[in-house]
């Protein structure tokens, strides 16, 4: 179990600005089985897609949402949460919802989603340049020629144009809730104007953009009509699947080796909690020890999900 132990570095928890709390900063990336293109950005499928995040939202107000994309095969969360068992329950309630609405929507069944791969994120610098890689999804992949132009359900109209980023949200036998996800602001921009923090968003945009047009250019590609892209068989898998080794932290090199250290500490004291239960379990009069702080207790430790919204 402390193999995989996913584990929050305090030192580096920022102060947001929606609710003023101490947060980390985190980006998932979840990824559709075998790269199938599940997330084919027709209307019914985008509004599916943020009804639930927006929806989210609304059961895990202590979430904050800094930015999102959809794209294709994949997705990518930007968010802030008080703490892991908060990140937890947000992104098993999002991730299992998205799955189960996708699968019908596509009529399948069985597992829709990877496990998601969360990486804290230690300054607000990295996590500047995590927003705009997230942003160039659609752009690095050669599928819009400027993020402004990106069809795919994401953050991207907010952050430029300030346009509500809406979708549908329905529970079994009862009517349908428009509902708007809502985009925060990334700490460290907190003290920028709506006009300052629009513009620093388009340089980020245009600056992709321009990254992106030689590259396009060399590999002697067109960017498809938004109608082709919507017309993709969702079973589809891409020809080559990319692959590229992640670092356990977004942050500097003394970030990241602070965090193997931690990580190595917090694991042998998970694994002897761990082991003290099970000796409980067989022998009540033993001393159970408490899991360390700043990792994800066991599942039968944490508070109960909100319910499943059958579609």
């Amino acid at each position: 179990m402390a193999e995989k132990l996913r584990i929050e570095d305090p030192r580096h928890a920022v102060l947001t600005a929606r609710l003023g709390i101490v947060m980390a900063i985190y980006e998932t990336t979840s990824k559709v089985i075998d790269d199938r293109f599940a997330f084919i950005p027709t209307e019914q499928c985008s509004a599916l897609l943020l009804g639930v995040l927006a929806q989210a939202q609304r059961l895990f107000p202590l979430i904050d949402v800094y930015a999102f994309h959809f794209l294709s095969n994949h997705l990518h969360l930007l968010i802030g949460a008080p703490t892991l068992t908060d990140k937890s329950a947000f992104l098993e309630w999002t991730l299992r919802e998205i799955s189960r609405r996708i699968n019908k929507l596509l009529d399948r069944t069985g597992s829709l989603l990877e496990q998601n791969h969360c990486i804290q994120i230690t300054t607000v610098e990295h996590a500047l340049e995590r927003l705009q890689y997230i942003m160039g999804q659609a752009t690095a992949q050669f599928l819009a020629r400027h993020p402004a132009e990106d069809i795919y359900p994401s953050s991207t109209p907010f952050l430029l144009l300030g346009k509500p980023v809406e979708g549908v949200f329905q529970y079994a036998n009862e009517e349908p809730m428009t509902l708007k996800v809502r985009i925060d602001r990334l700490p460290g921009l907190e003290e920028l104007s709506v006009k300052d923090h629009r513009a620093l968003m388009w340089t980020l945009a245009d600056d992709l953009a321009a990254e992106a047009r030689p590259k396009r250019k060399k590999a002697g590609v067109r960017i498809p009509d938004p109608e082709t892209l919507r017309r993709i068989d969702p079973m589809t898998r891409p020809r080559v699947r990319d692959r590229s080794p992640a670092p356990v932290v977004h942050g500097p090199k003394a970030h990241q080796d602070e965090w193997r250290e931690a990580h190595a500490g917090l694991r042998a004291a998970y694994t002897l909690s761990t082991r003290a239960y099970y000796a409980w379990q067989a022998d009540p009069t033993q001393i159970m020890i408490p899991w360390p702080a700043h990792t994800l207790p066991p599942a039968f430790a944490r508070p109960r999900r909100p319910r499943a919204g059958a579609a």
